[in-house]
Protein backbone atom coordinates (compact mmCIF):
# COMPACT_ATOMS: atom_id res chain seq x y z
CA UNK A 1 0.00 0.00 0.00
CA UNK A 2 1.61 3.51 -1.00
CA UNK A 3 2.99 6.10 1.54
CA UNK A 4 0.52 8.87 1.47
CA UNK A 5 3.01 10.97 3.44
CA UNK A 6 3.54 13.13 6.19
CA UNK A 7 1.62 12.22 8.97
CA UNK A 8 -0.66 9.38 6.47
CA UNK A 9 -0.15 5.73 7.33
CA UNK A 10 1.03 3.93 4.27
CA UNK A 11 -0.38 1.75 1.63
CA UNK A 12 0.93 0.89 -1.79
CA UNK A 13 0.09 1.88 -5.64
CA UNK A 14 -2.68 -2.22 -1.89
CA UNK A 15 -16.00 -10.19 2.32
CA UNK A 16 -17.09 -11.46 4.73
CA UNK A 17 -19.90 -8.95 4.07
CA UNK A 18 -23.60 -9.82 3.77
CA UNK A 19 -24.58 -9.98 -0.06
CA UNK A 20 -26.46 -6.78 -1.30
CA UNK A 21 -24.57 -3.93 0.94
CA UNK A 22 -21.02 -3.12 2.95
CA UNK A 23 -22.33 -4.39 6.78
CA UNK A 24 -19.76 -4.72 9.79
CA UNK A 25 -17.16 -6.46 10.26
CA UNK A 26 -16.42 -10.10 10.63
CA UNK A 27 -18.58 -11.94 13.26
CA UNK A 28 -16.43 -12.21 16.87
CA UNK A 29 -17.07 -16.31 16.60
CA UNK A 30 -15.12 -16.25 13.52
CA UNK A 31 -11.56 -17.58 14.49
CA UNK A 32 -8.81 -16.56 12.24
CA UNK A 33 -7.57 -19.23 10.31
CA UNK A 34 -3.35 -20.63 10.88
CA UNK A 35 -1.75 -21.42 8.48
CA UNK A 36 -0.35 -25.26 8.95
CA UNK A 37 3.00 -25.98 10.88
CA UNK A 38 4.24 -28.39 7.88
CA UNK A 39 5.34 -24.78 6.37
CA UNK A 40 6.76 -23.32 8.88
CA UNK A 41 8.59 -26.35 9.48
CA UNK A 42 10.02 -26.40 5.57
CA UNK A 43 10.98 -22.50 6.11
CA UNK A 44 14.75 -23.29 7.45
CA UNK A 45 16.52 -20.25 9.20
CA UNK A 46 19.43 -21.15 7.09
CA UNK A 47 21.15 -17.92 4.87
CA UNK A 48 21.71 -19.11 1.64
CA UNK A 49 24.13 -17.25 -0.62
CA UNK A 50 25.01 -19.07 -3.58
CA UNK A 51 28.13 -18.01 -5.98
CA UNK A 52 28.34 -14.23 -6.72
CA UNK A 53 24.71 -13.03 -7.41
CA UNK A 54 23.73 -14.51 -3.75
CA UNK A 55 26.47 -12.64 -2.44
CA UNK A 56 25.83 -9.57 -3.61
CA UNK A 57 22.54 -9.55 -2.44
CA UNK A 58 23.53 -10.50 0.81
CA UNK A 59 26.01 -7.94 0.99
CA UNK A 60 22.76 -4.91 -0.50
CA UNK A 61 20.82 -6.03 2.30
CA UNK A 62 23.29 -5.79 5.09
CA UNK A 63 23.91 -2.38 3.90
CA UNK A 64 20.64 -1.27 3.57
CA UNK A 65 20.29 -2.38 7.34
CA UNK A 66 23.28 -0.06 8.18
CA UNK A 67 22.46 2.78 6.17
CA UNK A 68 18.80 2.71 6.92
CA UNK A 69 18.62 2.03 10.52
CA UNK A 70 16.09 -0.86 10.11
CA UNK A 71 14.58 -2.92 12.57
CA UNK A 72 14.86 -5.90 10.53
CA UNK A 73 14.86 -7.36 6.98
CA UNK A 74 13.63 -10.40 5.63
CA UNK A 75 14.62 -11.93 2.20
CA UNK A 76 14.33 -14.40 -0.30
CA UNK A 77 15.74 -14.84 -4.01
CA UNK A 78 15.24 -17.48 -6.24
CA UNK A 79 16.05 -18.35 -9.84
CA UNK A 80 13.71 -20.93 -11.63
CA UNK A 81 13.98 -23.51 -8.28
CA UNK A 82 17.16 -22.41 -7.57
CA UNK A 83 17.33 -20.84 -3.78
CA UNK A 84 19.73 -18.11 -5.03
CA UNK A 85 19.78 -15.80 -1.58
CA UNK A 86 17.73 -16.10 1.62
CA UNK A 87 18.60 -14.94 4.96
CA UNK A 88 16.64 -12.61 7.92
CA UNK A 89 19.00 -9.49 9.08
CA UNK A 90 18.29 -7.85 12.22
CA UNK A 91 15.72 -8.24 15.68
CA UNK A 92 12.16 -8.72 15.47
CA UNK A 93 11.94 -6.80 19.49
CA UNK A 94 15.00 -6.50 21.15
CA UNK A 95 17.34 -9.04 21.61
CA UNK A 96 15.06 -11.37 19.57
CA UNK A 97 16.62 -12.39 16.51
CA UNK A 98 14.33 -12.59 13.07
CA UNK A 99 13.84 -15.41 11.47
CA UNK A 100 12.40 -16.21 8.18
CA UNK A 101 9.33 -18.43 9.43
CA UNK A 102 7.96 -15.36 11.26
CA UNK A 103 4.35 -13.98 10.04
CA UNK A 104 3.31 -10.91 8.82
CA UNK A 105 0.76 -9.45 6.96
CA UNK A 106 1.37 -9.55 3.05
CA UNK A 107 -0.69 -5.87 2.54
CA UNK A 108 -1.31 -5.28 -1.31
CA UNK A 109 -0.59 -8.48 -2.45
CA UNK A 110 -4.06 -9.87 -1.84
CA UNK A 111 -4.88 -7.53 -4.88
CA UNK A 112 -2.84 -9.95 -7.07
CA UNK A 113 -4.65 -12.81 -5.77
CA UNK A 114 -7.97 -11.18 -6.09
CA UNK A 115 -7.48 -9.90 -9.71
CA UNK A 116 -6.43 -14.03 -10.11
CA UNK A 117 -9.91 -14.91 -8.55
CA UNK A 118 -11.72 -12.82 -10.54
CA UNK A 119 -10.48 -13.84 -13.79
CA UNK A 120 -10.66 -17.60 -12.79
CA UNK A 121 -14.54 -17.25 -11.79
CA UNK A 122 -14.49 -15.02 -14.92
CA UNK A 123 -12.82 -18.43 -16.67
CA UNK A 124 -16.04 -20.70 -15.74
CA UNK A 125 -18.57 -18.03 -16.11
CA UNK A 126 -19.22 -17.29 -12.67
CA UNK A 127 -19.19 -13.54 -13.63
CA UNK A 128 -18.14 -11.31 -16.54
CA UNK A 129 -15.39 -8.89 -16.23
CA UNK A 130 -17.82 -6.65 -18.08
CA UNK A 131 -20.42 -7.40 -15.21
CA UNK A 132 -21.08 -3.76 -13.14
CA UNK A 133 -21.28 -3.18 -9.62
CA UNK A 134 -24.87 -3.07 -9.25
CA UNK A 135 -25.28 -6.67 -11.17
CA UNK A 136 -23.97 -7.97 -7.99
CA UNK A 137 -24.54 -5.68 -5.36
CA UNK A 138 -27.65 -4.23 -6.20
CA UNK A 139 -28.15 -2.58 -2.62
CA UNK A 140 -24.48 -0.87 -2.82
CA UNK A 141 -25.34 2.77 -2.89
CA UNK A 142 -22.37 4.70 -4.63
CA UNK A 143 -22.14 6.65 -7.60
CA UNK A 144 -21.85 4.84 -10.97
CA UNK A 145 -22.86 1.41 -9.41
CA UNK A 146 -24.52 0.64 -13.33
CA UNK A 147 -21.47 2.10 -15.26
CA UNK A 148 -18.42 0.73 -12.98
CA UNK A 149 -17.56 -2.72 -13.82
CA UNK A 150 -15.37 -5.28 -12.39
CA UNK A 151 -12.64 -5.26 -14.56
CA UNK A 152 -13.07 -1.13 -13.99
CA UNK A 153 -12.56 -2.11 -9.84
CA UNK A 154 -9.69 -4.38 -10.14
CA UNK A 155 -7.67 -2.54 -12.53
CA UNK A 156 -8.47 0.94 -10.43
CA UNK A 157 -9.93 3.06 -13.84
CA UNK A 158 -13.20 3.34 -11.83
CA UNK A 159 -12.66 6.93 -11.09
CA UNK A 160 -13.86 6.33 -7.52
CA UNK A 161 -11.51 8.31 -5.14
CA UNK A 162 -9.28 6.78 -2.31
CA UNK A 163 -10.56 6.95 1.46
CA UNK A 164 -7.18 6.65 2.47
CA UNK A 165 -6.15 10.49 1.98
CA UNK A 166 -9.47 11.73 3.75
CA UNK A 167 -8.94 14.25 6.44
CA UNK A 168 -11.73 12.27 8.67
CA UNK A 169 -10.28 9.25 7.75
CA UNK A 170 -6.59 10.29 8.39
CA UNK A 171 -7.97 11.79 11.43
CA UNK A 172 -9.50 9.05 12.82
CA UNK A 173 -6.65 6.51 12.10
CA UNK A 174 -3.69 7.99 13.81
CA UNK A 175 -5.94 8.62 16.51
CA UNK A 176 -6.30 5.18 17.38
CA UNK A 177 -4.51 2.86 14.93
CA UNK A 178 -6.06 0.02 16.34
CA UNK A 179 -9.96 0.47 15.58
CA UNK A 180 -11.99 -1.64 13.46
CA UNK A 181 -13.23 0.18 10.61
CA UNK A 182 -16.03 -1.38 8.37
CA UNK A 183 -16.56 -1.53 5.01
CA UNK A 184 -19.29 0.79 4.86
CA UNK A 185 -17.15 3.27 6.92
CA UNK A 186 -14.42 3.47 4.44
CA UNK A 187 -16.84 4.02 1.37
CA UNK A 188 -18.30 6.69 3.54
CA UNK A 189 -14.81 8.15 3.64
CA UNK A 190 -14.25 7.76 -0.02
CA UNK A 191 -17.18 9.49 -1.47
CA UNK A 192 -16.76 12.62 0.65
CA UNK A 193 -15.10 13.17 -2.90
CA UNK A 194 -17.17 12.86 -5.84
CA UNK A 195 -16.18 10.36 -8.93
CA UNK A 196 -12.47 11.91 -10.50
CA UNK A 197 -13.79 10.94 -13.85
CA UNK A 198 -15.89 8.88 -16.03
CA UNK A 199 -15.64 5.32 -15.42
CA UNK A 200 -12.73 3.67 -17.95
CA UNK A 201 -11.41 6.72 -18.79
CA UNK A 202 -8.32 7.23 -16.50
CA UNK A 203 -6.22 5.67 -14.08
CA UNK A 204 -5.91 6.65 -10.14
CA UNK A 205 -5.16 4.24 -7.00
CA UNK A 206 -7.72 3.66 -4.56
CA UNK A 207 -8.14 1.03 -1.91
CA UNK A 208 -12.18 1.54 -2.51
CA UNK A 209 -11.87 -0.57 -5.68
CA UNK A 210 -11.11 -3.63 -3.94
CA UNK A 211 -13.12 -2.96 -0.89
CA UNK A 212 -16.14 -2.93 -3.66
CA UNK A 213 -14.70 -5.71 -5.48
CA UNK A 214 -14.20 -8.41 -2.61
CA UNK A 215 -17.85 -8.03 -1.65
CA UNK A 216 -18.80 -7.89 -5.35
CA UNK A 217 -16.62 -11.58 -5.35
CA UNK A 218 -18.38 -12.53 -2.12
CA UNK A 219 -21.70 -12.44 -3.44
CA UNK A 220 -21.06 -13.95 -7.26
CA UNK A 221 -18.79 -16.70 -5.68
CA UNK A 222 -21.85 -17.50 -2.67
CA UNK A 223 -19.10 -17.55 0.00
CA UNK A 224 -17.02 -15.32 2.35
CA UNK A 225 -14.43 -13.61 0.70
CA UNK A 226 -11.20 -14.75 2.58
CA UNK A 227 -12.94 -18.70 2.19
CA UNK A 228 -12.89 -18.09 -2.01
CA UNK A 229 -9.08 -16.63 -1.71
CA UNK A 230 -8.20 -19.53 0.16
CA UNK A 231 -9.78 -22.12 -1.94
CA UNK A 232 -9.47 -21.01 -4.86
CA UNK A 233 -5.75 -18.83 -5.07
CA UNK A 234 -3.60 -19.78 -1.79
CA UNK A 235 -4.45 -23.31 -1.75
CA UNK A 236 -4.12 -24.76 -5.43
CA UNK A 237 -0.58 -22.65 -5.06
CA UNK A 238 0.58 -24.43 -2.08
CA UNK A 239 0.80 -21.63 0.23
CA UNK A 240 0.96 -23.36 3.55
CA UNK A 241 1.95 -21.02 5.58
CA UNK A 242 -0.26 -18.21 4.12
CA UNK A 243 -3.94 -17.40 5.33
CA UNK A 244 -6.22 -14.63 5.89
CA UNK A 245 -6.89 -12.92 8.70
CA UNK A 246 -10.02 -11.70 10.44
CA UNK A 247 -8.29 -9.88 13.41
CA UNK A 248 -5.38 -8.47 13.91
CA UNK A 249 -3.63 -10.75 15.55
CA UNK A 250 -0.72 -12.67 13.46
CA UNK A 251 0.57 -16.74 13.67
CA UNK A 252 2.99 -17.42 15.66
CA UNK A 253 6.14 -16.75 15.14
CA UNK A 254 5.06 -12.98 14.81
CA UNK A 255 7.45 -10.39 12.99
CA UNK A 256 7.28 -7.26 15.09
CA UNK A 257 6.93 -3.91 12.85
CA UNK A 258 7.73 -0.74 14.21
CA UNK A 259 7.27 3.20 12.73
CA UNK A 260 7.50 6.96 13.82
CA UNK A 261 4.22 7.44 10.92
CA UNK A 262 2.69 8.97 14.35
CA UNK A 263 5.70 11.35 15.90
CA UNK A 264 7.05 8.79 18.23
CA UNK A 265 8.70 5.39 17.37
CA UNK A 266 6.22 2.93 18.58
CA UNK A 267 5.29 -1.38 17.37
CA UNK A 268 2.75 -1.39 14.68
CA UNK A 269 2.89 -5.17 14.96
CA UNK A 270 -1.24 -5.07 16.15
CA UNK A 271 -2.12 -1.58 14.38
CA UNK A 272 -5.43 -3.16 13.32
CA UNK A 273 -5.53 -3.47 9.22
CA UNK A 274 -9.30 -3.17 8.57
CA UNK A 275 -8.84 0.07 6.76
CA UNK A 276 -6.45 -1.93 4.11
CA UNK A 277 -8.80 -3.72 1.44
CA UNK A 278 -11.88 -6.16 1.61
CA UNK A 279 -12.68 -8.24 4.94
CA UNK A 280 -11.06 -11.71 4.15
CA UNK A 281 -7.96 -10.39 1.86
CA UNK A 282 -5.86 -8.97 4.67
CA UNK A 283 -3.54 -12.01 4.55
CA UNK A 284 -0.47 -13.40 6.93
CA UNK A 285 2.17 -15.05 5.11
CA UNK A 286 6.26 -15.61 5.82
CA UNK A 287 8.77 -15.16 3.20
CA UNK A 288 8.91 -18.14 2.12
CA UNK A 289 5.67 -18.37 0.65
CA UNK A 290 6.05 -14.70 -0.51
CA UNK A 291 8.57 -15.48 -2.67
CA UNK A 292 6.90 -18.82 -4.22
CA UNK A 293 3.68 -16.69 -4.55
CA UNK A 294 5.50 -14.21 -6.72
CA UNK A 295 6.68 -16.46 -9.31
CA UNK A 296 3.62 -18.22 -9.57
CA UNK A 297 1.68 -14.85 -9.90
CA UNK A 298 4.24 -13.62 -12.31
CA UNK A 299 3.87 -16.79 -14.46
CA UNK A 300 0.19 -16.81 -14.19
CA UNK A 301 0.52 -20.41 -12.87
CA UNK A 302 -3.48 -20.80 -12.05
CA UNK A 303 -4.64 -18.85 -15.32
CA UNK A 304 -5.72 -19.51 -18.53
CA UNK A 305 -2.85 -18.03 -21.15
CA UNK A 306 -5.63 -15.79 -22.31
CA UNK A 307 -6.83 -14.50 -18.78
CA UNK A 308 -2.63 -14.28 -17.87
CA UNK A 309 -2.15 -11.84 -20.64
CA UNK A 310 -5.71 -9.77 -20.00
CA UNK A 311 -3.98 -9.27 -16.44
CA UNK A 312 -0.51 -7.99 -17.70
CA UNK A 313 -1.83 -6.22 -20.08
CA UNK A 314 -0.90 -2.29 -20.70
CA UNK A 315 -4.29 -1.25 -21.20
CA UNK A 316 -3.80 1.75 -18.77
CA UNK A 317 -0.99 2.43 -20.28
CA UNK A 318 -2.98 3.05 -23.47
CA UNK A 319 -5.53 5.62 -21.71
CA UNK A 320 -5.96 8.71 -22.52
CA UNK A 321 -4.21 11.81 -20.56
CA UNK A 322 -6.33 12.41 -17.58
CA UNK A 323 -8.43 15.09 -17.07
CA UNK A 324 -6.70 18.08 -15.12
CA UNK A 325 -9.43 18.22 -12.79
CA UNK A 326 -8.02 14.92 -11.16
CA UNK A 327 -5.00 15.92 -9.04
CA UNK A 328 -4.34 12.05 -8.36
CA UNK A 329 -4.80 10.65 -11.75
CA UNK A 330 -1.70 8.73 -13.22
CA UNK A 331 -0.91 8.55 -16.92
CA UNK A 332 1.08 5.49 -17.77
CA UNK A 333 3.64 4.34 -20.38
CA UNK A 334 4.59 0.36 -21.63
CA UNK A 335 7.75 0.71 -18.95
CA UNK A 336 5.68 0.93 -15.98
CA UNK A 337 1.39 0.24 -15.60
CA UNK A 338 -1.42 -1.03 -13.82
CA UNK A 339 -2.65 -4.18 -14.85
CA UNK A 340 -5.31 -6.25 -13.27
CA UNK A 341 -4.15 -6.02 -9.72
CA UNK A 342 -0.52 -6.09 -10.60
CA UNK A 343 2.08 -3.37 -11.49
CA UNK A 344 4.25 -4.18 -14.46
CA UNK A 345 7.78 -2.43 -13.92
CA UNK A 346 10.51 -2.62 -16.51
CA UNK A 347 9.24 -6.40 -17.37
CA UNK A 348 8.37 -6.87 -12.96
CA UNK A 349 5.58 -8.35 -12.46
CA UNK A 350 5.32 -6.83 -8.61
CA UNK A 351 3.19 -5.41 -5.55
CA UNK A 352 4.63 -3.65 -3.06
CA UNK A 353 3.07 -3.52 0.27
CA UNK A 354 3.95 -1.17 2.78
CA UNK A 355 1.67 -0.82 6.46
CA UNK A 356 3.10 0.41 10.17
CA UNK A 357 6.49 0.74 8.78
CA UNK A 358 6.50 -2.65 7.55
CA UNK A 359 7.58 -2.43 3.72
CA UNK A 360 7.50 -5.70 1.28
CA UNK A 361 8.22 -6.44 -2.51
CA UNK A 362 6.42 -9.57 -4.52
CA UNK A 363 8.11 -9.65 -7.74
CA UNK A 364 8.74 -11.89 -10.37
CA UNK A 365 10.77 -11.20 -13.47
CA UNK A 366 9.87 -13.39 -16.72
CA UNK A 367 12.86 -13.35 -18.51
CA UNK A 368 15.24 -14.44 -15.83
CA UNK A 369 12.55 -16.64 -14.48
CA UNK A 370 13.85 -14.35 -11.15
CA UNK A 371 11.35 -14.04 -7.87
CA UNK A 372 12.09 -11.47 -5.05
CA UNK A 373 10.22 -11.26 -2.07
CA UNK A 374 11.25 -8.80 0.92
CA UNK A 375 10.35 -7.28 4.35
CA UNK A 376 11.77 -4.19 5.44
CA UNK A 377 10.71 -3.02 8.82
CA UNK A 378 11.99 0.57 9.90
CA UNK A 379 14.24 1.56 12.70
CA UNK A 380 13.73 4.72 14.68
CA UNK A 381 16.34 6.55 12.74
CA UNK A 382 14.60 5.50 9.11
CA UNK A 383 12.07 7.81 6.97
CA UNK A 384 8.33 7.10 7.94
CA UNK A 385 5.96 6.13 5.32
CA UNK A 386 9.13 4.89 3.60
CA UNK A 387 9.08 1.21 1.48
CA UNK A 388 12.81 0.38 2.33
CA UNK A 389 11.69 -3.08 0.55
CA UNK A 390 11.59 -1.17 -2.58
CA UNK A 391 14.75 0.32 -2.45
CA UNK A 392 16.36 -2.85 -1.88
CA UNK A 393 15.02 -4.30 -4.78
CA UNK A 394 15.94 -1.75 -6.97
CA UNK A 395 19.45 -1.90 -6.04
CA UNK A 396 19.40 -5.65 -6.47
CA UNK A 397 18.06 -5.35 -9.85
CA UNK A 398 20.42 -3.04 -10.78
CA UNK A 399 23.08 -5.33 -9.90
CA UNK A 400 21.26 -9.01 -11.39
CA UNK A 401 19.24 -7.05 -14.04
CA UNK A 402 20.39 -3.95 -15.27
CA UNK A 403 18.20 -3.65 -17.99
CA UNK A 404 15.17 -4.15 -16.00
CA UNK A 405 15.97 -2.33 -13.28
CA UNK A 406 12.33 -0.50 -11.99
CA UNK A 407 11.84 3.41 -12.51
CA UNK A 408 10.58 5.31 -9.27
CA UNK A 409 6.97 4.45 -8.48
Amino acid sequence: MRGLGGTVLAATMTALLAVGGCGAGPAADQATPTPTASATQACTDEAVAVGADGATIEGIVRAAVAADDLTSVLYRVTRGDELIAAGAVGDSVTGIPVTQDMHFRNGNVAFAYMGTLLLLMAEEGVVSLDDTVATWLPDLDVPGADAVTLKMLVASTSGYPDYVPDDGFVDRFLADPFQHLTPQELIDYAFTTPPWYEPGTAWNYAHTNYVILGEALAAAGGAPLGDLLSERVIEPLGLQSTAPVLTPLLPNPVLHTFSTERGVFEETTYWNPSWQTAPGSVIATDICDMVASARAIGTGELLEPASFELMIAPETARLAPPPATCTVCRQFDDEQYYGLGVIVRAGWIQQAPLFGGAGGVHAYLPEEDLAVALLAVTGAGSTPNTNYAATIWTSIAEALTPEHIPPAP
